[in-house]
């Protein structure tokens, strides 16, 4: 053992020390003495926060505990923890007293010099932003350590990383005041030195950083920066340092210049250190020239050497140094080699344009040629074309091409530079013409000849023209001053640069554009325009800087000696005023003028386009008389002896008309750029003619020319100018307003004759012009006279389309000029205030409102969306304008008489919603658009009586004629019963009835815009001011009223089926309004209405009747309480006769009536039916209106109040009425009849009859007696007879009186079974005792048997799709009441034989029959009879299963079909779902839309399934297998679940409505709140919903995991890895809870019990236990659902055995995972699969030697094939699989041959 595991351990009482940390305390503490040490500032490495005194808890006392806990954290290297110890640091520094904060000052120091200069640049600048809170609190205190930090601080406020050295700045500035910064750095001066000469010379980045942890890149980084920041600190002490005190440093600074390390650095690899070392230089220079001359050799050939230095970061610093060189260090060329060591650097740089740093560069080429000595220039020209040549070439480089700025700076330092050499010649005594010749003509007139050339304007562009323009101004300055000599110098140049210039100029007049000349003309215009107006020096740019710059740029740079070599320079402004306040230039005007003179020949004679814009640019900008003259001169020479005084109106008549006359009306392309500046010339020529020969010459052209487009260009240049009083004249005068009437009518003409509209450029200028021309001038008054405006605005309106013209061209055409208008129009409204009074102006409004309501001419958008806007800006201006809005004749009149029209007559067809909309929609935003011109306020003033004036001018009024096709759906459900016999007539849902179109329109009118109104005035009502009577609005909702009841009525049950229908659209509108309207009505105005509704109902009853219900059913409950209806009727009284209009009455106020009054009601119809005489009982005025009054209040009162007690006498004494009556008046009932042989009043009788019987069953079954249950059942069987008799006239579309009979047979069909099915089983002791088993065993069999037999009859012989609303609601409730139909009165149907040839199936004939009958129902468009089929069929399924037992089958055969008729509609409807879901992807919801053509077919899907499911439910295990191996091979699994995820809802945690869920407990599966916890409900009688179909899919799904696991968990596992993914999740967070949920609640509550084996549940652990004993045998496995159940495998795992060996556990534990992997059904089937396996093998029988199990895994199947040598039985399919995986055919035993 080694000596350190020798030691003892230590125990109690062993002082030993276990840390160095407490071994400096026991030696303290001991007696022991200890050095106080604090800083350690000269050593290096990682040392952290050392405390004053290590050994003693109280010598560390001095410093708070939360800040010596922070300056641990300190000395950490990790990056994270040192930047929240820092910024915890500087929050301490805030909140901590100052006791506190200064406790810390002796150790801040050294821990500040380490992080500062950190290499992480967060922690640099959180230290010092810590830094500045703590100055900000010490203040003075830091005096006493200032010196150990100040070297560091300043470096650190030269930190290359911005925001730390912007912190560093910030911490220096608030520790001391601008005053005493200076004398805290020459405190610490001999400090601040040391540290940064150590920082230089001493430190190495191994010193700087631990090479132990830091990586060498990270170490070199740190170094670099290090360095950068010390040479920008030195700079900046430099700075700071003043005068007087740098000659106490001179000696520090000579040190730091004569260590040869710091002129290694201008050769250093980094870019930033060689930056600084020239920022450094150029600051020695700048500050200690007297040193800087010392070390001159050293300086300048570092610095003048290295010119061609192209890092951007270099540059700056760079020629900074070298300008400071130049001008402090005064021998400075001697000390380097120009011609060789400077001058190819500098022609390097040159040549390459800066190489991207030319905007550095450049600026400093001035003063760099000002410092160079003559002795370097030499004579010649040799200096200055290497100079400005190799500038040129700079010039050509791709990337100052590219760059605007670098181009700009380039020219402007040729340009400078270029002067300044010239300057330096004017007092030569040698002649300097050649180098005057050099520098203007091959220099900067070929700089000028390049740009004139250049395809990308690039030297163009740049400053160039207006810096030569500058160069020549300056040059005629010079010439008038000085001395003789110098005048004629300075004249020499002038003539130089004048003649080169006018020959470079004449050169590129003379070629025309076909030879190449396709830029120089516009720039050499640009370059002339510069005399007159030179271009403004260019915006100097502004940058974001994060640090103050530690050196200006050098500005004041000296230049040589003497005035001669000085350069002056003037500011934009002054060279601007001065160019302009010169005499003309006779050189520049000579050469205008010749330029001129020869273009203006080129333009003519050749029709050159280029040469036309050049003369046009140069007469606009040296307009003058001499220059016409001139040209005149070139162009008519021959007529210059006839030429007036007025040279310009010569001109004109001379050349210029004639010239303009050859383009007027010419469409070529060229125009476009041809008249613009032949209108520039004749611009030109105005500003030089007098007022009279200007009057002439625009009238002149008003005559001769016809061009729109040249008008155009001369208006619009004539505007832009300042109008003076001939223009004006001209503008106003007749013919220019005859001119324009004139333009009008020509293009109004031509749009509207077919194919005969001109170019789209010809028709652009021309509604360009129209649109110009009505306009305002500058001063905001109109263009032309208001009589040619009216003239011109109704020439306009006649272009657009109207309602009685149609539009005859293209479409296209139509947007245009509708488009073109609008521009006029908008213009014209928004400035031609004036003339909005004009008829014309009115009827041009119209005509664009009316537009907006004209759907047949198909406009855009966004034009109809321009049409709006231009309306709405005229209607706007025209109400400010004028107040009164209703003049006949007017505007305001015509359009609402425009709107009434539009919705009242045929031609405009307003028989759809859309229509109504659109016109209500334009209607009020016409309304909207007034109230906010009529508005002061921002918000819209539609209480304005203006307004209200013109929406009641909108209201149409309603004529209603006698409505029909009404009354065919409250006969149907009984809200109306009638004396006479309702007639059918078909009202088509696709359109809009006629009388309801002007009442919708109207709601929409006071629904949006009286609703406003009124809440308006209601807030700025005052309580004295007594309210407006609003008779017009009450009017309005009973119409709304009226209208909503019919159509209501009209849509029936069909309601949903037809929501896209326009009657059902209307409807919803219909509903939404009347809500609103009725929201707005006060109590008293309602219960007004309420009164005139009773009274009109008790007087017409029917539709009035139905009118009253409506208002009542929108009031609310609250408003029935205030009010008594009964009184408001005429108290009971009123209805002790009834007639129809009263019953109606009577009917519909029943809901709102009180207990009291239905009780009352109650006891007067009871009296009534009791006493009605014989003759008089099928009458309304007889029993038949009392009996329909009592029906209808017994079940209110029964709903109110829940007890039957109260009613029990007066419906016993009715029932017993009803059964006397059978036996008195046989003929009143229709028992065993045909019904179309009945009179209407019996018909209606046994009705009231039915409905009567319907409530006492389901409401009072109990109180019914033996006799009555035989009268109620022999009643209904006669009913069902008699329907069945009138199976003809039932199925008429017509018939709407055997419809209704033949419902209600079925309602009370479907209660009589409800009650028998829920009532009787339950409460058998309160019935008699026969009535259940005479209800199944006689009267439920003849009833059912014939109903079905109808319903498939009138299934097969009616178009379902296209039913009468008497044929929907006799489907449903045939169908509610054959759902109440038992399994055996099914199997037992008389339905003719329907068998299909070649069906091999296995079931009865009366079986396949009802499968071949029922199954095709399941694809029927109608909701109705598919769930009617469904439920027929679901209650027969899991019995024929079992016709599939015990029958032969080929051994071969595996799989087995289910029902054919069955799979034929699933097939069948599987195509048509992947047709509607071909473009979903898995994991997307398309939703269905209900009532749509996809709905049905998707429907049938899931329905099928649902039955398939059913079925295959009811099968045994081995049944099972083959029925599942059959779905899997025929894909229909795979189509099944990838069309249940492109169906089922991403989200099915959706709170179901009351009527989805509304059903009894024992249907819901779990308390879960999504679909899949809860059966879609399925009504017959209900309406699909989009919501149903998503439900129905979760339930399929959720269905398909309970019976199919095994099949979908093969599917899942062999889907791509998205599919997987999708599935899995989606059914491990919805469905996979509730399925193990269920399969634990299912071992908890089996009612079966296993011999041998016990079964227990643990539902926390989602674990099964099963315990199977046998004798001594005991064995326990645990079955662990996974989460994802059913499609992860699930868990079988050991638990306790007694007496079962290894191997056979072993076999039996995986004999369990296969029957739980393999088999469809629950857990508690597998577990009995796998008893059924063991129990076989106790009982002897061999188990198969290949999966050594008696009972299959996957088919259920005993071993049966045995092989012959060795006798062993093997699994048909272990035996397949064993051949096709070995390849061979021998025994898997003894080999041999099988």
């Amino acid at each position: 053992m080694s000596a350190k595991q020798k030691q003892a351990h230590r125990t109690k009482g062993n002082v030993r020390p276990s840390s160095s940390g407490r071994a400096a305390e026991l030696l303290t503490t001991s007696g022991g003495s200890m050095m106080e040490f604090v800083g350690f500032g000269a050593l290096s490495g990682d040392l952290g926060y050392v405390p004053a005194n290590l050994g003693s808890e109280e010598a560390d006392s001095s410093v708070d505990a939360d800040f010596r806990m922070v300056l641990r954290k300190l000395s950490k290297r990790d990056v994270i923890t040192k930047l929240k110890a820092v910024q915890e640091f500087g929050a301490l520094c805030k909140e901590k007293d100052l006791d506190a904060v200064k406790g810390v000052l002796p150790y801040w120091p050294r821990l500040y010099n380490k992080i500062a200069m950190d290499h992480d640049r967060r922690v640099r600048e959180a230290t010092q932003q810590a830094f500045e809170q703590l100055v900000l609190r010490v203040r003075r205190n830091l005096a006493p350590h200032l010196k150990l930090i100040m070297g560091c601080w300043l470096v650190s406020q030269c930190d290359t990383y911005a925001p730390a050295a912007s912190s560093a700045r910030n911490a220096f500035q608030g520790a001391f005041p601008p005053g005493k910064q200076t004398e805290a750095v020459v405190f610490c001066k001999d400090e601040v030195l040391a540290y940064i000469q150590d920082n230089l010379f001493n430190q190495t980045p191994a010193t700087m950083s631990d090479p132990k942890t830091t990586p060498q890149e990270e170490m070199e980084q740190k170094y670099n920066r290090v360095i950068t920041s010390s040479l920008l600190a030195l700079k900046m002490f430099m700075g700071i340092v003043p005068r007087d005190q740098q000659k106490t440093v001179e000696d520090k600074y000579k040190a730091i210049l004569n260590d040869n390390k710091l002129w290694k650095f201008g050769k250093h690899s980094s870019n930033m250190i060689r930056g600084a070392l020239y920022s450094f230089l150029a600051a020695t220079c700048q500050t200690n020239p007297t040193v800087a001359n010392q070390f001159a050799e050293k300086i300048c050939p570092v610095v003048l050497h290295n010119l061609d230095e192209m890092d951007p970061v270099v540059c700056s610093s760079l020629w900074e140094a070298a300008l400071y060189v130049l001008k402090e260090i005064q021998d400075c060329w001697t000390h380097i080699n120009p011609r060789k060591g400077m001058l190819p650097k500098l022609w390097s740089v040159l040549k390459n344009g800066g190489s991207g740093s030319a905007a550095v560069i450049y600026p400093n080429l001035l003063p760099l040629l000002s410092k160079t000595p003559d002795s370097v220039i030499g004579q010649g020209v040799g200096f200055y074309q290497e100079f400005f040549g190799n500038m040129k070439n700079g010039l050509s480089q791709e990337k100052v091409q590219v760059s605007p700025g670098e181009c700009a700076a380039i020219v402007t330092a040729f340009v400078e530079c270029l002067r300044f050499s010239l300057s330096q010649h004017f007092e030569d005594t040698e002649p300097a013409e050649a180098i005057y010749t050099h520098l203007i003509s091959d220099q900067l007139l070929s700089l000028l000849e390049a740009s004139f050339l250049e395809e990308k304007p690039a030297i163009a562009q740049s400053p160039l023209y207006s810096l030569t323009v500058d160069l020549a101004h300056y040059l005629e300055k010079q010439s008038g001053s000085g001395t003789d000599f110098r005048k004629l110098s300075i004249n020499s140049l002038l003539d130089i640069f004048w003649t080169n210039l006018d020959v470079l100029c004449s050169r590129y007049i003379s070629v025309t554009e076909s030879d190449g000349n396709k830029y120089s003309l516009t720039r050499i215009a640009d370059f002339l325009e510069n005399f007159k107006t030179p271009a403004g020096l260019k915006k100097k740019t502004k940058g974001v800087k994060f640090a103050e710059e530690t050196s200006k740029k050098l500005d004041d740079v000296d230049r040589k000696n003497g005035s001669e070599k000085s350069v002056e320079r003037t500011d934009s402004q002054t060279q601007e005023l001065h160019v302009l306040s010169s005499p003309p230039n006779k050189r520049l005007l000579s050469s205008v003028y010749k330029l001129s003179g020869q273009s203006l020949v080129f333009a003519r004679e050749k029709n050159s386009t280029t040469h036309l814009g050049f003369l046009s640019r140069i007469v606009q900008t040296y307009s003058s008389e001499s220059l016409f003259l001139e040209l005149y001169k070139h162009v008519e020479n021959d007529a210059m002896e006839t030429i007036g005084t007025e040279v310009t109106q010569a001109f004109f008549q001379d050349v210029f008309l004639p010239w303009l006359k050859e383009f007027d009306c010419d469409t070529t392309c060229n125009v476009k750029f041809i008249v613009p500046n032949l209108l520039g010339i004749f611009m030109a020529l105005y500003r030089c003619s007098s007022p009279e020969t200007n009057q002439t010459n625009l009238l002149l052209l008003t005559r001769e020319l016809n061009s729109s487009e040249v008008f155009y260009i001369l208006v619009k240049m004539i505007l832009e100018t300042q109008l003076d009083t001939t223009t004006r004249q001209w503008l106003k005068g007749l013919d220019f307003g005859e001119k324009m009437v004139f333009f009008t009518e020509n293009l109004c003409q031509r749009s509207l004759e077919q194919g005969n509209l001109s170019t789209t450029e010809d028709l652009e200028s021309s509604w360009a012009l129209l649109t110009l021309v009505l306009s305002t001038d500058q001063n905001f008054e109109p263009v032309i006279s208001p009589q040619y405006v009216d003239k011109m605005l109704s020439k306009i309106r006649t272009a657009l389309p109207t309602p009685q013209h149609a539009w005859h061209s293209s479409q296209e055409e139509l947007h245009r000029c509708v488009s073109f208008v609008c521009d006029v129009a908008l213009n014209f409204f928004s400035s031609v205030k004036s003339c909005l009074m004009l008829t014309s102006t009115e009827d041009l409004l119209l005509a664009l409102f009316e537009l907006n309501a004209q759907d047949n001419l198909s406009l855009e958008g966004a034009l109809l969306s321009k049409v709006e806007k231009t309306w709405k800006l005229g209607v706007t201006a025209l109400v400010q304008q004028k107040r009164s809005l209703l003049n006949e004749g007017g505007f305001f009149y015509k359009a609402a008489e425009f709107i009434k029209d539009c919705v009242m007559h045929d031609n405009y067809d307003c028989s759809t919603v859309d229509r109504l909309t659109m016109l209500s929609d334009l209607a009020l935003a016409l309304v909207g658009t007034i109230a906010e011109g009529l508005s002061t306020e921002e918000e819209r003033d539609f209480s304005n009586p203006s307004v209200q004036l013109f929406v009641d001018q909108l209201v149409i009024s309603t004529v209603t004629q006698p409505l029909e096709g009404w009354s065919s759906w409250c006969c149907l459900n009984g809200t109306l019963t009638f004396g006479q016999k309702p007639s059918h007539i078909h009202i088509n849902p696709s359109k809009i009835p006629k009388d309801v179109v002007p009442v919708a329109f109207n709601t929409r009118l006071y629904s949006d815009a009286k609703c406003f109104s009124i809440e308006q005035e209601t807030e700025e009502r005052t309580e004295s001011e007594e309210e407006p009577s609003r008779s017009d609005f009450c009017d309005i909702v009973r119409e709304t009223a009226k209208m909503l009841a019919y159509c209501d009525s009209v849509l029936g049950c069909r309601k949903q089926a037809l929501q896209h229908s326009e009657l059902c659209k209307v409807t919803a509108l219909l509903q939404t309004h009347l809500a609103k309207l009725i929201k707005v009505l006060k109590l008293h105005e309602r219960t007004t209405v309420v009164q005139f509704l009773i009274d009109r109902s008790l007087q017409n009853g029917g539709l009035a009747a139905l009118c009253l219900k409506t208002f009542l059913e929108n009031s609310g409950k609250a408003f029935h309480c205030n009010i008594n209806m009964l009184a408001m009727a005429g108290s009971l009284d009123r209805f002790s006769d009834l007639e129809e209009s009263s019953l109606h009455t009577l009917q519909v106020i029943l809901p709102c009536l009180s207990l009291d009054d239905l009780k009352s009601v109650l006891e007067v119809m009871a009296a009534k039916i009791l006493s009605c005489d014989q003759d008089k009982i099928a009458e309304i005025s007889g029993a038949v209106g009392a009996l329909s009054v009592f029906t209808r209040a017994a079940e209110l009162t029964l709903n109110m109040t829940g007890d039957a007690a109260c009613l029990k006498e007066m419906c016993q004494a009715v029932i017993c009425e009803i059964v006397l009556w059978r036996h008195q008046q046989d003929d009143i009932f229709v028992f065993n009849s045909n019904i179309t042989d009945n009179m209407w009043s019996v018909n209606n009788l046994n009705i009231e009859l039915m409905r009567f019987l319907q409530l006492y069953v389901c409401k009072l079954p109990t109180q019914l007696e033996d006799a009555q249950w035989d009268f109620i059942l022999c009643s209904l069987v006669a009913w069902v007879q008699s329907c069945q008799e009138s199976q003809e006239s039932i199925g008429s579309a017509t018939d709407i009186v055997s419809q209704s009979l033949c419902s209600e047979t079925s309602n009370l069909l479907s209660s009589i079974a409800f009650c028998m099915r829920n009532i009787v089983e339950q409460q058998a002791d309160a019935f008699p005792d026969n009535l259940l088993s005479e209800w199944q065993e006689f009267f439920s069999q003849g009833a059912y048997e014939t109903l079905l037999s109808m319903f498939v009859w009138l299934i097969a012989n009616q178009d379902v799709t296209k039913q009468t609303i008497g044929q929907d609601y006799l489907v449903a409730c045939m169908g509610l009441a054959l759902t109440g139909c038992s399994v055996e009165n099914l199997k037992n149907h008389q339905l003719p034989p329907k068998l299909i040839a070649d069906d091999t199936s296995n079931l009865p004939d009366e079986q396949q029959t009802l499968l071949n009958y029922l199954c095709p129902l399941l694809l029927c468009g109608n909701r109705a009879v598919q769930l009617t089929a469904y439920r027929l069929l679901l209650s027969v399924m899991p019995v024929l299963a079992s016709f599939d037992e015990n029958k032969d089958q080929d051994k071969d055969e595996v799989s087995r079909s289910p029902p054919v008729a069955l799979m034929t509609v699933m097939d069948t409807s599987s195509a048509g779902v992947e047709h509607i879901l071909t473009e979903v992807v898995v994991g997307e919801c398309l939703i269905i839309e209900p009532y749509s053509e996809e709905c049905p077919v998707t429907m049938a899907y899931l329905l099928s399934w649902k039955l398939v499911l059913e079925f295959f439910k009811g099968a045994s295990p081995e049944l099972r297998v083959q029925y599942a191996t059959f779905l899997r091979d025929s894909s229909a699994v795979h189509n099944l679940m990838i069309n249940l995820y492109r169906i089922m809802p991403e989200n099915p945690t959706i709170h179901l409505k009351d009527n989805l869920t509304s059903q009894p407990p024992t249907n819901r599966l779990s308390s879960s709140k999504n679909l899949f916890g809860e059966e879609p409900l399925l009504d017959i009688k209900g309406h699909s919903t989009s919501l149903e179909l998503r439900h129905l899919a979760c339930s399929v799904y959720h269905t398909a995991l309970q019976d199919l696991p095994a099949i979908i968990r093969q599917w899942w596992t062999s889907q791509d890895k998205r599919t997987t993914a999708v599935v899995e999740k989606f059914t491990t967070k919805y469905v996979s809870p509730l399925l193990y949920t269920q399969e634990i609640q299912a071992v908890q509550g089996q009612k079966t019990t296993f011999k041998n084996m016990l079964i227990k549940a643990r539902p926390n652990t989602r674990e099964v236990v099963a315990t199977y004993t046998v004798e001594d045998f005991s064995m326990e496995l645990v079955i662990t659902l996974p989460t994802n159940h059913p499609l992860g495998p699930i868990s079988v795992e050991c638990g306790r055995r007694i007496g079962v060996a290894n191997t056979q556990w072993r076999n039996w534990m995986l004999q369990m995972t296969t029957f739980l992997q393999h088999q469809n059904g629950s857990i508690v089937n597998g577990l009995s699969l796998w008893k059924r396996n063991v129990d076989k093998r106790f009982e002897g029988v061999e188990e198969c030697m290949i999966c050594f199990s008696v009972i299959h895994g996957s088919n259920c199947q005993l071993p049966k094939l045995q092989c012959r040598t060795c006798k062993k039985k093997y699994h048909n399919a272990c035996l397949y699989k064993w051949f096709s995986t070995s390849n061979k055919s021998t025994c898997p035993l003894c080999r041999n041959l099988f």
